[in-house]
């Protein structure tokens, strides 16, 4: 399968995770937001992927880092780089989906102690207090493979690479 065939069928599996969420978007977008992991490359990755309601892609990053983390940080990681992202360029979301439970759970919750991973949380939080409508929602796998397939793509670059529109012809 190319990646515009992929990038059709994750549209679709976009479109009917947007049907079944149990909260209604009040803006026009949505960012989706995973991370992958390659232990033998000590590499990891984050993939951001902006979309409309009806699951079009509009914008994007996949930002590749070196060192190997646990998969529960990268995914805190990739939250937060989501959200310092789409604030610095003012994109009106307001709600970002992860199919992280473990952190939206801690970040609903506020149970945290001193580890590495609750300070990443804590600037998550604070990133927040400047968009009080954004929301962290929790996304089930099957929901997030863009997200997914993004970060994976990730992996194998050197560099950042961000897009405006639909995803690039890989």
């Amino acid at each position: 399968m190319d990646a515009q065939q992929e990038m059709q069928q994750t549209r679709i599996s976009t479109q009917n995770s947007n049907r079944e969420s149990t909260r209604s978007s009040g803006s026009s977008l949505q960012v989706f937001t995973d991370a992958a992991i390659d232990v033998r490359g000590h590499k990891h990755s984050y993939g951001i992927v902006v979309a409309n309601e009806s699951g079009a892609v509009k914008a994007g990053v996949a930002k590749p880092c070196i060192g190997s983390i646990p998969a529960v940080m990268a995914e805190a990681k990739a939250i937060y780089h989501a959200i310092l992202w789409v604030q610095l360029l003012h994109l009106p979301v307001d709600t970002l989906k992860t199919d992280c439970k473990t952190i939206v759970d801690k970040l609903n919750h506020c149970n945290w102690n001193a580890s590495p991973l609750d300070d990443v949380l804590v600037g998550i939080k604070n990133l927040l207090s400047f968009s009080p409508n954004l929301r962290i929602e929790h996304v089930y796998r099957e929901s997030n493979q863009l997200a997914h397939w993004v970060a994976k793509f990730g992996l194998g670059l050197d560099n950042e690479i961000v897009w405006n529109g639909s995803l690039p012809s890989i």
